[in-house]
């Protein structure tokens, strides 16, 4: 015993390990992370099948790594001890100017060709006029707050060339919204910590939406606005570090007859109980979904009109300006909707379909392949 007291280094890693060991074992294990904003593995079913094909190692590795005793407190002090050793990137997300973060860009050109070919395809035999926008992301629009030497791929040309192939076909028209988010760059268009517009940047990007199909668009300062405080996002939830100004998330008080997701029925565009957990920008159209259908309150400039848009969750803070010029909206998520678009449009007499997806996403989504169901 006195021999084991001369390395007293052991017998404090010893109490450690033996400590966090049996609290991982008393432990419920955390099913989603409102910290990281994203399901955390669980633990792993043992079969002969991944015994065989070594993936039950891989999995219960990564099992115990997200289930660690502490994990937030590891995660924050990692952050912490990075950002004073003068780090401007974690976990991929890099500290820009003025509190704005950005993620660090990867190519995936492959992906995105197959991506813009499923929607030149459908565009041929869509059954309506289809409206293609594709968003350039913070990092293409605010230049001007990445760090010197930040990886940054060109969204600018990579953004052209899809609309030199979707122009292609006489039955997609183009409306880019580049030179509109440039001109306001200066104000609150983007999030600082979240990968989303804001709903000002969603505002002008539907502004030319109606001049493009001659709409009449509302006009944003005679509606009512709200305002959500310390919203911190997606970027916030990878980077962690110290000295992060949150956002404020804005949205319009806009009457809708109801909106339809799956058997429920809402009332509102809204899930205000979304504004209690992390992930506020959820509280938009009550989340992603498969299929919603939104009927709006008649008026003078949407009577008879339907649009069915085709969207990640981009579209979300836009949707509320469209039921202003839309009697009836079909929001589609093809992430999760797995039926026949060409159906979806010839049952409901849609005149006008809309796909408006982020760069981001337009370059690394792998379902829109379902395009020509």
């Amino acid at each position: 015993m006195k021999k084991l007291l001369n390395y007293p280094f052991l017998i404090i890693m010893g109490i450690l390990i033996l400590g966090i060991s049996f609290i991982n074992l008393i432990k419920k294990d955390t099913e989603f992370s409102e910290m990281e904003n994203r399901y955390l593995a669980q633990k792993p079913n043992l079969t002969l099948g991944n015994v065989l094909d070594s993936s039950f190692g891989t999995q219960y590795e990564t099992y115990v790594n997200e289930q660690f005793p502490f994990r937030n407190q590891w995660i924050t002090g990692k952050a912490i001890a990075e950002t004073l050793l003068g780090k401007q990137e974690n976990n991929g997300v890099i500290k820009g100017k003025n509190g704005y973060l950005f993620p660090k860009q990867f190519d995936s050109e492959k992906q995105l060709k197959k991506n813009v070919n499923a929607i030149k395809d459908f565009g041929k035999n869509a059954g309506a006029k289809t409206y293609v926008t594709i968003v350039p992301n913070s990092y293409a629009i605010l230049q001007d707050y990445l760090p010197m030497g930040a990886p940054n791929i060109d969204q600018e040309a990579l953004i052209s060339q899809c609309y030199q192939t979707f122009g292609q076909e006489e039955n997609i028209i183009n409306i880019d919204i580049e030179n509109i988010l440039l001109e306001h760059k200066e104000e609150y268009i983007y999030y600082r910590t979240d990968h989303h517009w804001t709903t000002l940047g969603a505002y002008y990007g539907y502004l030319q939406f109606c001049n493009a199909l001659e709409l009449a668009p509302v006009d944003i300062d005679k509606l009512t606005a709200n305002s959500i405080d310390n919203f911190t996002g997606t970027y916030d939830a990878k980077y962690k570090g110290i000295g992060i100004k949150p956002d404020t998330i804005t949205y319009y008080s806009v009457p809708i007859e109801k909106m339809v997701l799956g058997e429920e029925e809402k009332s509102s565009l809204y899930d205000l109980e979304k504004t209690k957990i992390r992930d506020k920008y959820a509280m938009f159209l009550h989340g992603n979904h498969p299929l919603g259908v939104i009927y709006t309150k008649e008026n003078e400039h949407n009577q008879g009109k339907k649009l069915l848009l085709l969207k990640d969750s981009y579209a979300n803070s836009m949707i509320p300006f469209l039921t202003y010029n839309y009697q009836e909206i079909y929001v589609v998520d093809l992430r999760y909707y797995t039926d026949s678009i060409g159906k979806l449009v010839e049952d409901n007499g849609i005149q006008t379909i809309f796909l408006l997806y982020n760069f981001d996403t337009l370059m690394t989504d792998n379902h829109l392949y379902r395009l020509s169901r």
